[in-house]
């Protein structure tokens, strides 16, 4: 699925409460404090999906990310986006919100600056993470989103983005460091 720059984004405050709405490219120009949500899915041997975004992404290409980062969209919850953002970029679908385990937290404020040639953009986001684990299912790959992913062991995973940090999204370094790499299970 395309990024739509008309795509509608609800603006919060550091509240979560709901204070207007703009158009997504004018929230990442102006960085505008908007949600976004993440999921983190490991299998039955503990390892973590991440994928690769995809090229054409106007934020971070070709960097690997998370399982699931997704924005949400008017009027929707963090449960709604996680499970949605599972099937649009994973493939991952009939997945009931009983199945995440979450939130891993409260939704905290995380500041990122990304400058893509000479566009900059400018994403602060109220953030809300979830689990989804033991999962061994297919996953089908939403190729204007993700083109590729692979399963890696978090400990792997956190020594390989010491030694590689730009090959990794900015968020996924922010959001796994907030958590120390541990994940309750």
């Amino acid at each position: 699925m395309a990024e739509p720059a008309n795509e509608i984004f609800d603006l919060v405050d550091d509240s979560g409460n709901i204070i207007g709405s703009e158009k997504r490219s004018i929230v990442h120009a102006k960085g505008l404090l908007h949600r976004a949500v993440y999921v983190w899915v490991f299998n039955r041997t503990r390892h973590l999906l991440i994928q690769q975004r995809a090229a054409l992404k106007s934020i971070g290409p070709n960097l690997w990310d998370l399982s699931v980062a997704e924005h949400l969209t008017q009027g929707e919850t963090y449960l709604q986006a996680a499970i949605r953002g599972l099937s649009e970029e994973l493939g991952i679908k009939n997945i009931s919100p009983d199945a995440l385990i979450g939130p891993l937290g409260p939704p905290r404020r995380q500041e990122l600056h990304h400058q893509v040639g000479d566009k900059e953009f400018h994403d602060i986001e109220l953030v809300q993470s979830y689990m989804l684990i033991n999962y061994d299912g297919e996953v089908s790959l939403d190729d204007g989103e993700v083109s590729d992913t692979k399963w890696v062991g978090v400990e792997d995973l956190r020594k390989e983005v010491e030694v590689h940090v730009d090959q990794y999204s900015p968020w996924m370094i922010a959001e796994g460091s907030s958590f120390g790499w541990k994940f309750q299970f």
